[in-house]
């Protein structure tokens, strides 16, 4: 055996990694990289703008939300909140709310609503009573942390060309602090690369997929779209589904600026909601663009590749060191540890880049593991839920 096979299994795995960490996972580095935009110029225009809150929240967390919701330093908004409630129990709380803050508007979701999905109907009706040109739509479990978060995701709406606009794309993410065990960890880190492929197309100008919680468009493309007409008859795709219909790359602005991200509190049920939500958006995938699927799926495969060939150099070498007994035959094994060191370590960098600023946890020495374990488990988790997707449509339940 000579060295020929060894080098050449040695360079195939280096352009391999060269490969993955530049053309493959270009999202996760566009939002490595990415640098907010330069500050809104009041010159441009204030729209009016209404904040579309659904609520599955108690009154005592809401009153909470509003409170918060209040003290944003946008000049001019509403706020309607729809609810899961009966009409007696919207009569205390509109009442409630109304004594309180003076921009509030409460509606609820009539209770006999059957076969069709509670989330789109209470955001319809929200548009309907809006009077804002620019629509929010966000959720009540959603914990807003700076002040400027509205003026932050209504900014491209108030740029020079901004009639151009109409679309904004916000972020948001689980309170993982809220989720117990290790499993955590891993959670958060299938969400963030899972958000990092949507938000990397988007600031390239290929938006396919929104975030619901934090989103924002004009009220008048709303309807001028028929709504969620074409995917009514699912439970979800108000946010994925909904803004491949409606976004192009001239009518569509990412918004990732710390100040602009909200973080959802759901407590105990927070890892059922995790899996519920990413069995949705697993099923609501068959609608939109193949190719970021496609290229998370050659993440995945890549790992394995590029570890077993790495693997596979090291062994080769070995054996050189057995029919050879020379010093030179370790040089294979050593080159193959340090490359393959050295392309996790790129990864981890472009990771840890990313995650900083979607505001997540920088994880450091499991990221390895959970890049091998990750096609794994989807297999895992797709055999789990192979019997529940049928309870994606809403005639279903």
């Amino acid at each position: 055996m000579n060295y020929e096979l060894i080098w050449i299994l040695a360079g195939f795995a280096l352009i391999l990694s060269i490969v993955t960490l530049i053309w493959l996972e270009r999202p996760l580095f566009r939002v490595g990289t990415y640098k907010p935009q330069e500050e809104q110029d009041p010159a441009f225009g204030t729209p009016k703008v209404s904040v579309i809150v659904y609520s599955q929240v108690s009154e005592e967390e809401l009153m909470d939300y509003l409170t918060t919701i209040s003290e944003q330093d946008y000049p001019d908004f509403e706020v309607i909140v729809v609810c899961e409630a009966t009409a007696e129990s919207n009569e205390v709380l509109s009442e409630c709310c109304t004594r309180r803050f003076n921009n509030v508007y409460v509606t609820f979701i009539p209770p006999g609503s059957h076969n069709l999905s509670r989330r789109k109907l209470a955001l319809t009706l929200g548009m309907k009573a809006a009077k804002g040109e620019i629509v929010v739509t966000t959720t009540a479990n959603a914990e807003i942390h700076s002040q400027r978060w509205l003026s932050k995701l209504i900014s491209p709406f108030r740029r020079e060309n901004a009639e151009s606009i109409e679309v904004s794309l916000g972020y948001s993410h689980f309170d993982y602090s809220q989720m117990k065990g290790l499993g955590k960890w891993y959670r958060e880190f299938v969400a963030l690369l899972t958000d990092a492929e949507w938000i990397g197309y988007a600031l390239a100008r290929k938006p396919y997929r929104g975030d619901g919680y934090n989103l924002a468009f004009r009220r008048k493309l709303f309807f001028d779209h028929k709504g969620y007409s074409q995917s009514m008859y699912l439970h979800s795709g108000d946010d994925d589904i909904f803004i491949h219909e409606i976004a192009t790359p001239e009518n569509t602005a990412m918004v990732l600026d710390r100040e602009s991200i909200l973080s959802i509190g759901l407590g105990e049920a927070s890892k059922r909601i995790w899996r519920a939500l990413k069995e949705q958006y697993d099923f609501t995938s068959h609608w939109l663009p193949r190719e970021p699927f496609r290229r998370a799926g050659a993440v995945s495969t890549m790992q394995w590749l590029i570890l077993f060939l790495y693997i596979a150099t090291g062994i080769l070498g070995y054996i050189q060191i057995g029919a050879m007994y020379d010093i030179s035959s370790y040089i294979p094994a050593i080159v193959s540890c340090v490359l393959l060191l050295l392309f996790q370590l790129a990864q981890i960098l472009i990771y840890r880049r990313a995650a900083e600023k979607m505001d997540a946890t920088r994880l450091w020495w499991a990221l390895p593991i959970f890049w091998l374990l990750k096609p794994l488990l989807n297999k895992l988790f797709d055999f789990r839920h192979r019997h529940t997707r049928r309870w994606n449509y809403t005639w279903k339940r």
